[in-house]
C-alpha cells in the first residue's frame, strides 16, 4: 500500500504550515478534493481555521467530522481540546479529554497537560499542578518532561502569587476593621 494522492497533498500542506500559507491552503484543498474524509487533512484544516483565522465553529466542524469518520484517530483529540480551551469551552474540553482517555494508543501525557491547562484557565492552580504531575509520569522523552516541569513551575508561581494576593487583601481588611473600631 502506497501513499494516496490525498496523502501526498496533505504532507505538502503539513510541510508548508507555518511559513507558506498559500501552499498550505492549495495543498489542503487538493487533498480534500481527492478524499473529503482524509482525517489528517481535515485535522490540519481545523488547525488553520482555529489557530490562524479564529474561526472556531468551522474548526470544530472539521474536528467533529474527523471523530465521526475515525474515532481512533488519536491526533485529533489534543488539537481539538486545545482549541476548545482557547475558545473558552472548558466543559466541552473536559468531556473530550475524558472520552479521549478511552482511546487506545492516545498520548496520555498530552491529555493530562491539557487537563492542567483547562484547570489553569479556571484559576484552579492546585488541580493544574496535580494534572501536571500526572503528565510527568507519562512523559517519555526529556524534552517533553522539561516542558511539563516548566509548565509546573509557571503554575506554581501563579499559585504563590495568588496566595500572596489573598494574604494582602486579608491584612488590609483587618487594618480597616481596626480603624473603624477606633
Amino acid at each position: 500500500m502506497g501513499l494516496t494522492i490525498a496523502d501526498t497533498y496533505y504532507l505538502k500542506a503539513k510541510a508548508a504550515s507555518g511559513y507558506d500559507w498559500d501552499e498550505v491552503c492549495e495543498s489542503l484543498n487538493y487533498a480534500l478534493s481527492y478524499d473529503e474524509n482524509h482525517c489528517a487533512a481535515l485535522c490540519l484544516l481545523g488547525e488553520v481555521y482555529a489557530g490562524n483565522l479564529n474561526r472556531y465553529a468551522e474548526a470544530f466542524a472539521c474536528f467533529d467530522k474527523v471523530i465521526a469518520i475515525n474515532s481512533d484517530y488519536t491526533t485529533v483529540y489534543p488539537v481539538y481540546t486545545k482549541y476548545l480551551i482557547w475558545a473558552d469551552e472548558i466543559d466541552r474540553a473536559a468531556k473530550l479529554i475524558a472520552f479521549a482517555f478511552s482511546i487506545k494508543g492516545i498520548a496520555k501525557g498530552s491529555l493530562f497537560w491539557l487537563s492542567a491547562y483547562a484547570a489553569e484557565t479556571k484559576q484552579d492552580y492546585k488541580a493544574a499542578i496535580k494534572q501536571l504531575k500526572k503528565a510527568k509520569k507519562h512523559a517519555f522523552n526529556d524534552d517533553y518532561f522539561s516542558f511539563i516541569e516548566e509548565e509546573e513551575n509557571r503554575v506554581k508561581k501563579k499559585l504563590k502569587w495568588d496566595k500572596s494576593k489573598v494574604k494582602k487583601r486579608q491584612y488590609s481588611s483587618k487594618k480597616r476593621k481596626k480603624k473603624h473600631k477606633n
